[in-house]
This record gives structure tokens, C-alpha cells and sequence, in this order.
């Protein structure tokens, strides 16, 4: 019977040990069983070392990282449909976007600002912004924040944006080809790849978005489908927890996030090492929305005739904006 009863015990124990293990393990694991699908670009982001840290993952989440290829309004639209729950963007040209699918997303994190810049060929006689009259210009999109940075910036100047040839390349080194091949002579572009434009030699820095604002341009991060907000609130706050990591490795590693980065865009590292060192992007000083410095570029926007029809891009930014979420991330919550 003593022997029995050990036996018992000792199985019993046992048991309880497994429960507490299980019990630890489903408590590290809030991620179990929820899929988060998450769009991106090839452009400098801290999406290559969010993945490299696997945070997510860590957590017990299923991540699917879907590259996207058609910008923003494919992501957009892939968010509308349920396709995707989070994507890349930028801030600015997110609020245009998604200004026609009102209740569809809102914009939670940031990680860089400035990030778009006008850039003239290396020989061209242009010396500022003012000289930019009757050019072909080629730009990734015509609602694109590049674009409008750089018709911010020529307004500033006193020049009509309209006065200009426009041609829509739709990639970073598609700009690079055009700029190359002396299809246009000014290139409203992003980084890394105006950064490549410089160090092959074809082109040089006219302004940056900063420059046209006179502050520090809203830049890129996260934009969160409503819906999965609402369904999996604390699953969008531990990819804003992963997004502020990565983007805090990225200050403090400089040399091991610039390589991953290059990689991740396919460019050389000189390139994405130029693009921070030059001042082309930088981090945040906040991970917060800038919510107030996002309304003042939308206003601009606003006057060169972004908006769709009907749409008022400054009442509706602050609607599109979350800045709640990053809050509580940043105050551990």
C-alpha cells in the first residue's frame, strides 16, 4: 500500500509539474493561435530586423510577411478586403489613401521621419527649387508622399508644381533607370534609392521633405487594419512592441541594421549608410504618431488637390491617426 501510494503521489506530481510547465508556457504564448499577416515594402524599415528578432514569432503568433508590389493603394486595398491586417507605409501618403476607405485602418506606430527627397541629375543646371519649370520629373505615383513633398517644396519656392512633365516609374530603382537613362532630369524619390542615385554619380540632392516643410517630415511605419485593431488590440500593440525594438536596434547597431537593411532593399549598404549619415532619414524622436505635424502637411496637401473629392484631409487625419496604442506600448502597458 506505501508503495502504491508513492507511486500515486509521485504521479500526481508529476502531473501538476506538466500543468505548471503548460500553464508557463500558454502564459508566454499570447500569440497562439492568431495569424497576423503583415504587408511591406523594399525600402529602408526595420521590417528585416523585426524579423531577424522574431518577437512575434516568440510569442506563439503566426506571421506571414507579404511583400508588396502594387504601393500603397494595393496595400490599401488589401487591407480593405481582409487580405491584409498591417502594413508599411508611410504616414502622409496613408492619410491621402485611405481618406477613401475612411473606417478601414488607421496609422498606430512611426519609426522614421524625412525619407523623401528630390533629386536633380548630377549635370543639370537646376540649383533649387525654383529652376524646376517645364522638367520631366519621375515619381514613384502621383499621391505619393514623394510627390507631394516635392510640390510642397516647389510651392515654397514660388513655382507652379503643374509646370512640370510627370512621369510615373512606380519603383525606387525604376527612378534610379529613368534618372540614368536621361529619361527625366529631376526625380521625386525615397530612400535608400536616391541615395544610390548620388554615390553612382547620376544625380545629387536638391531638398529633402524636411527641407520643403521646414521641420521634420512625418515619415514610415505601421498602418493597422480597424478591424483586427478591434479584434486583436493587444496583438497590434506587441507588433508596435516589436516595431520600437527593432527601430531601437537600428540606433543602437547602426553597422548590423545597415547591412540588413541593404539586403533586405537590395542595394549596397553605402547606400542605406548614406541615406542616415546624410540626414535623409532619420529615427523618430517619438514613436508616436505625429499627429499635429501630419495636419499641417495634409493642409498643403489639401491645396495642391490631393484629396479626393469631397474629402478634408486635415479633419480626417486626426481620425486616422492612433496614437493611444503606441502610448501604452511606450509606458508598458
Amino acid at each position: 500500500m506505501n508503495r502504491l501510494r508513492r507511486t500515486l503521489v509521485a504521479v500526481s506530481a508529476a502531473v501538476a509539474l506538466g500543468g505548471l510547465v503548460c500553464g508557463a508556457a500558454g502564459a508566454q504564448q499570447p500569440g497562439k493561435g492568431i495569424t497576423i499577416n503583415i504587408g511591406y515594402f523594399p525600402v529602408v524599415s526595420p521590417v528585416p530586423v523585426m524579423r531577424a528578432q522574431h518577437m512575434l514569432e516568440d510569442k506563439g503568433y503566426t506571421v506571414n510577411w507579404v511583400p508588396i508590389n502594387q504601393g500603397l493603394p494595393g496595400a490599401a486595398s488589401a487591407i480593405a478586403a481582409g487580405k491584409l491586417d498591417i502594413a508599411w507605409g508611410n504616414s502622409i501618403s496613408a492619410v491621402v489613401i485611405f481618406s477613401q476607405s475612411p473606417d478601414a485602418a488607421q496609422f498606430v506606430g512611426q519609426s522614421f521621419v524625412n525619407a523623401n527627397v528630390t533629386v536633380v541629375a548630377k549635370n543639370s543646371p537646376i540649383k533649387s527649387a525654383k529652376d524646376i519649370v517645364n522638367k520631366k520629373v519621375v515619381v514613384s505615383g502621383m499621391k505619393t508622399a514623394s510627390t507631394l513633398f516635392f510640390q510642397i517644396g516647389l510651392k515654397k519656392a514660388g513655382v507652379d508644381p503643374t509646370a512640370n512633365e510627370y512621369f510615373v516609374s512606380g519603383t525606387g530603382p525604376g527612378m534610379v533607370g529613368v534618372l540614368d537613362s536621361g529619361g527625366a532630369e529631376v526625380v521625386a524619390g525615397y530612400v535608400p534609392y536616391v541615395s544610390e542615385m548620388v554615390l553612382k554619380g547620376i544625380g545629387r540632392v536638391l531638398f529633402t521633405g524636411s527641407d520643403a516643410i521646414g521641420r521634420p517630415a512625418p515619415g514610415d511605419g505601421f498602418i493597422a487594419s480597424t478591424k483586427f485593431i478591434k479584434d486583436h488590440r493587444e496583438a497590434v500593440k506587441d507588433v508596435l512592441r516589436a516595431q520600437f525594438a527593432a527601430t531601437d536596434f537600428i540606433k543602437k547597431n547602426p553597422d548590423q541594421a545597415y547591412k540588413q537593411m541593404a539586403e533586405f532593399a537590395k542595394v549596397d549598404e553605402a547606400s542605406v549608410r548614406y541615406s542616415f549619415e546624410k540626414n535623409l532619414i532619420g529615427v523618430a524622436p517619438t514613436y508616436v504618431p505625429d499627429v499635429e505635424g501630419i495636419v499641417e502637411t495634409e493642409k498643403v496637401a489639401q491645396e495642391l488637390g490631393f484629396a479626393p473629392k469631397g474629402v478634408d484631409l486635415p479633419t480626417f487625419t486626426r481620425k486616422f491617426e492612433n496614437t493611444e496604442l503606441a502610448k501604452e506600448v511606450l509606458a508598458g502597458k
